[in-house]
């Protein structure tokens, strides 16, 4: 169930405001409409609490808490725009973007169970994930009864109630439970930060960013482009506009350990075994190669370990569709670099993918930038919201809004013929 909900959130990235609407109206005529059934429950299970004081403590809150996001969630989420007045004005400078998280899994606590559900559910449908949730032992008419309504009101796929079997070792996206959780719970996210070449993209300007960025402290950077994705028919001509900016003189590192060059060396041997071309680029001086990997696949170690070095796997992809699918079969990365001036793929990329940063055709990204802080909080209201949201800061060029006003025009096929290269 949990990869089925977690192919669902992806396919339906972004996550409307009407989407999310919906979910949390449909959580609020759950409750209404069987609020004497829940007020039973709640009392058949709290020894303590009769079916008034149910009503009372957890039915009507429970109802002003999703009726609050679902009144607000669209002021939540929009973006904020950072950078001088003149730049936003012609569309320029940053902005943080609050993205959903993916599946969430909730171990629902056994003291106000629906209350804090209900408040768990209201930040978590306003920011756009779906969910799976289980209740206590000690709640287990409550837990029953939600299992025998939920599917009349939501598809499984955006909420499903399940037993403890079921929850228990799933690797969700983010996990809430009873228990005390220290400084906040955290998301995990992966090392891999991809490239993205759309087909507009000036190659030989994006290959020299790219080698810049990947030979700073020899690819060891957290930030540092872990592969690139491009386009098929293009990428003999990409690898060699990365060739020519690899063998251009560097500023020359510290040399890297035995283990370092031991550990590099079991990769690209992995990668040749598997059919890629490893092209070398050693300019004078330098005491760190760096290694071009072609025709690179998703069984080799280069695409599945954190490589942290000198090492820039390409993978092919025939439509962006195929590329943000790259993407999507690893947990969201920390940072993605798109380069490309069709501005209907950018809205697309910017719009599939999920990614602590995002910059666009260049743009620097520093670790502050990237927001390498995932922590989240907990909270109701808006901070329910934040706490059930990613945060993406989307780094653009100064007055990009203007340049792209002179760009290529993308039309409504992403996966057309590609232009001539720049």
């Amino acid at each position: 169930m949990l990869e089925a909900q977690r192919a669902a959130f992806f396919a339906d990235l972004p996550v409307s405001l009407g989407v999310r609407r919906d979910r949390l109206g449909r959580a609020m005529l759950m409750i209404e409409e069987n609020a004497d059934a829940l007020c039973a429950a709640l009392a058949a299970d709290q020894t303590n609490q009769d079916v008034e004081s149910a009503r009372r403590s957890e039915v009507v809150p429970a109802l002003a808490v999703l009726r609050a996001a679902r009144n607000s969630v669209g002021q939540w989420m929009r973006p904020e725009t950072e950078g001088r007045l003149l730049a936003r004005l012609w569309g320029g400078g940053d902005y943080v973007e609050y993205l959903p998280v993916g599946v969430i899994g909730i171990s629902a606590p056994a003291s106000l169970a629906l209350l804090q559900v209900a408040t768990v559910l209201a930040g978590a449908f306003a920011a756009g994930n779906r969910i799976m949730l289980k209740f206590d032992t000690a709640s287990p008419r409550l837990g029953e009864l939600i299992d025998r309504l939920a599917p009349g009101f939501f598809d499984p796929l955006e909420l499903a109630v399940a037993s403890d079997a079921a929850f228990a070792g799933r690797a969700f996206d983010l996990l809430v439970t009873s228990e005390e959780q220290g400084d906040g719970v955290t998301i995990a996210r992966s090392g891999k930060s991809p490239v993205i070449f759309g087909r507009s993209a000036d190659f030989a300007r994006a290959a020299d960013k790219v080698i810049a960025d990947k030979r700073v402290r020899g690819g060891r950077l957290p930030l540092a482009p872990d592969y690139l994705l491009v386009p098929d028919e293009q990428e003999e001509a990409i690898a060699a506009w990365l060739w020519r900016a690899a063998m251009q003189p560097a500023a020359n590192e510290a040399a890297p350990t035995a283990a370092e060059q031991a550990r590099w060396m079991r990769l690209l041997d992995d990668a040749r075994a598997r059919g890629g071309e490893v092209m070398t680029a050693r300019p004078r001086g330098t005491e760190i190669p760096l290694h071009i990997v072609r025709h690179a696949s998703e069984d080799m170690l280069v695409m599945q370990e954190d490589v942290e070095g000198p090492i820039l796997p390409l993978c092919n992809y025939a439509r962006i569709e195929d590329a943000i699918a790259t993407i999507h079969r690893r947990t969201p990365p920390h940072a993605i670099y798109y380069f490309g001036r069709d501005g209907i793929e950018r809205r697309h990329v910017l719009g599939r993918t999920l990614s602590s940063a995002i910059a666009i055709d260049g743009r620097a990204l520093s670790p502050v930038t990237a927001g390498a802080d995932m922590t989240l909080n907990i909270g109701s209201g808006e901070a329910g919201f934040r706490r059930f949201s990613r945060t993406r800061r989307v780094c653009r060029p100064p007055f990009f809004g203007l340049a792209t006003r002179f760009a290529i025009k993308g039309g409504d096929d992403l996966s057309g013929p590609a232009p001539a290269l720049h």
